[in-house]
């Protein structure tokens, strides 16, 4: 597996080659919507979901940003910086006024981690190209900057996903599946006041109990094309979203 700073690295040398290939083009008209816009991918343990944003970002030839690169990211200021120094000063400076806003008006919890978290997936959705799993990544990105997906299963479904990927006994993984569901519905609850399950957060909840992962990325991928190509529309962008 690539390290932290390897990812990185490989990153911010796509941002820059893309903002080098699009420094004759005509500036958008509504400025702020990325080439390439978010996926975010918010998943149930044992769904499959971390899988299915692994074969997206194949896809669509982005990186995959899961929650312990995101949490890795919020820790380190150095990569934080080397992030946020590929944004223009206004779209700094923006960043920083909507991340202020949003801890006093509607965050309790203004710790410097709760900062650092919207400060880089904020960021991360104005550079764009990239597939970021959990940490109510969709309600800090919002729904004019990427596609948002939820990835569901059925409970005896997932329990034995993990019995026969992850050689948990029965008992083993019914407790894991209750933990981990509950860990991912509190972080959302606490620093968003959201309800992780409600499908209203979401652009696309899909089930893989009824279908292969592959079908999932495919559909996953349709309403990511479909969406994005709106996104453009909208802002009046012309260059191709992804590959």
């Amino acid at each position: 597996m690539p390290s932290i700073h390897s990812i990185i690295d490989r990153q911010l040398r796509r941002w820059e080659l893309e903002r080098d290939a699009r420094g004759a083009e005509p500036r958008p008209e509504e400025p702020g919507t990325p080439l390439h816009p978010v996926i975010t991918v918010s998943r149930e343990r044992g769904s499959g979901g971390s899988r299915v944003a692994g074969l997206v970002a194949q896809r669509f030839e982005y990186e995959l940003l899961d929650r312990d690169v995101i949490d890795r990211i919020c820790n380190s200021s150095g990569i934080r910086r080397s992030i946020v120094e590929s944004l223009d000063e206004h779209a700094k400076s923006q960043i920083a006024m909507w991340c202020e806003a949003i801890v006093q008006q509607h965050y309790a919890d203004s710790s410097d981690y709760v900062r650092f978290l919207l400060e880089t997936i904020r960021t991360l959705s104005e550079l764009g190209g990239v597939v970021v799993v959990g940490r109510g990544a969709n309600y800090i990105v919002g729904p004019g900057r990427g596609l948002h997906v939820r990835i569901v299963a059925p409970r005896e479904d997932r329990i034995q996903r993990l019995v026969d990927d992850e050689h948990l006994t029965p008992r083993m993984a019914s407790r894991e599946v209750d933990a981990r569901d509950h860990e991912r519905s509190e972080f959302v609850r606490k620093l968003f006041g959201r309800d992780i399950e409600n499908p209203a957060g979401y652009d696309l909840v899909v089930n893989t109990g009824c279908l292969t992962f592959e079908e999932a990325v495919s559909l996953v991928e349709s309403a990511a094309r479909a969406k994005f190509e709106r996104l453009r529309h909208a802002a009046g962008q012309r260059a191709p979203l992804a590959h």
